[in-house]
């Protein structure tokens, strides 16, 4: 009989702090950025970005794609952790507090130096744009990878933003994968955005897909980004299964046995698209926990996107329990 771990789901993340704020699209592309797609800012592009601050209209909360999937899932009463590296400076503090508010374990290291910052602008059509002041986020080491934790999750979950560039984040994710595969934790990667997989490709192929993943979560760029073409059933090389979110036509998730589609809700205006993939998982993550059918995965993954995008924030505030019972 296989032992119970304490925890469902185990992030590891960039840990970012959002700083969303409504822009029309004029202003957006004047600043430089492309409609759901990131670029990494330095100092001028910093001041730049002030310039169109409003404080009194912005949303601050704690980000990074991985960390917004726990978020979402400890709502739905999943046990989670965290493993990520934050600044000695207020943003820093706030986001470890935010997730031990919200049930979450951390295990952060604090490091001399600015936490990262996630420079989020939603345009009127509720699509975002991404810009990154990664500051220390990304010197999270191998060394500071709990062994203890990783063995004690169900899953370890993480994404190719993880992935980007060469720091030591890179291989302290590595680090836990390999970790992971040794003690029968399983392993779920999402592709995150389509210019990272295009931009790290071939170090997310050499580090990761030298043998099966577990999960693979995807959007349609995302998935095509990586397997050249749309039969996304080709990425099956790459994982057991794989969940493709495909906005207003629903989810579809490939196994070698065929495959599941499951339509959206339907939402008549949408606010921010940011955080709808990362709740999309959430849900997806209680389903398989509870053991519940793909189809009920998908559905309950598709009910919490379309009800996030009906607000500011890439998370939601709502805690619900036995969510599969009043869909």
């Amino acid at each position: 009989m296989s032992r119970v771990k304490k925890y469902q789901v185990t992030a590891i993340s960039d840990a970012l702090t959002d700083i969303i704020v409504e822009l029309d699209d004029e202003s957006i592309k004047k600043l430089g950025l492309k409609k759901g797609q990131s670029i990494v800012i330095d100092d001028a592009m910093i001041e730049k970005f002030r310039s169109v601050l409003d404080k009194d209209k912005m949303v601050i909360s704690p980000g990074g794609s991985p960390t917004n999937v726990i978020y979402g899932a400890s709502n739905l009463g999943l046990k989670c952790a965290f493993l990520g590296c934050v600044g000695n400076d207020d943003y820093g503090y706030d986001y470890i507090n935010n997730l031990r508010e919200n049930n979450i374990d951390t295990y952060i290291s604090i490091k001399q130096g600015d936490s990262g910052r996630c420079f989020t602008f939603i345009g009127t059509d509720g699509e975002r744009s991404f810009g990154l002041d990664f500051g220390i986020t990304k010197q999270l080491y191998p060394y500071e990878i709990l062994h203890s934790l990783i063995r004690d999750s169900e899953y370890l979950h993480f994404s190719a933003y993880e992935f980007r560039g060469n720091n030591p984040i890179n291989e302290a994710t590595r680090y836990a994968i390999e970790i992971a595969r040794k003690s029968g934790t399983k392993i779920s990667f999402d592709l995150g955005d389509s210019g990272v997989i295009l931009e790290a490709r071939d170090q997310i192929k050499e580090k990761l897909f030298d043998e099966k993943i577990d999960i693979l979560f995807a959007n349609e760029n995302e998935a095509e980004a990586l397997c050249g073409n749309r039969k996304f059933e080709n990425l099956l090389q790459y994982s057991k299964l794989v969940v493709v979110k495909l906005g207003k036509e629903g989810s579809i998730a490939y196994t070698p046995e065929g495959s599941v589609h499951v339509d959206a809700y339907k939402v008549d205006h949408v606010k921010d698209t940011n955080g709808a993939g990362d709740n999309f998982q959430a849900g997806f993550f209680y389903g398989l926990h509870k053991k519940l059918p793909l189809k009920t995965c998908l559905k309950i993954g598709n009910f919490l996107a379309s009800n996030i995008i009906k607000r500011i924030g890439a998370q939601s505030q709502v805690k619900i329990e036995g969510i599969e019972y009043i869909i």
